[in-house]
């Protein structure tokens, strides 16, 4: 099985994965099929989460040109349940069509000091992913 059949007829890709080369598939896949994407992710106490619409928004790879080093980290039980939440509530509004999705915004959980922060992020012109540019 490869991720093309893992998403097929899929209206929407939840990204729970835990390591970027399999996030960075993910991210692709959604470029490709044009199937949104709500990706998050976790170390430890902390957690981030954000919104993807193939050719309107940012992609994964846009936000994160570099994956990170592949490194065994722990992870607080809570923090799965955070993003997770925040994950399932991004997915029902956009279903719903209500509300406003994290689009070109990234959120940022930190469980230490109990705070969450949301950066804006934008599309990279050249990005190997998605080519930064918009599409109508």
């Amino acid at each position: 099985t490869n991720v093309r059949d893992l998403v097929a007829g899929a209206d929407l890709i939840v990204d729970a994965m835990d390591n970027f080369p399999t996030r960075y598939l993910l991210n692709r896949e959604a470029l490709r099929s044009g199937v949104p994407l709500i990706h998050g992710a976790i170390r430890g106490f902390d957690g981030q989460a954000t919104t993807i619409i193939p050719g309107r928004t940012a992609c994964l790879e846009c936000i994160f040109p570099e994956a990170p080093p592949g490194e065994v980290f722990p992870v607080v039980g809570t923090t799965p349940g955070v993003i997770g939440l925040i994950q399932a509530n991004e997915a029902i509004k956009y279903i719903t069509g209500t509300g406003d999705l994290l689009l070109n915004r990234l959120l940022l959980w930190d469980g230490l000091s109990t705070t969450l922060e949301t950066f804006a992020v934008e599309r990279r012109p050249g990005c190997p992913a998605c080519g930064g540019e918009v599409r109508p």
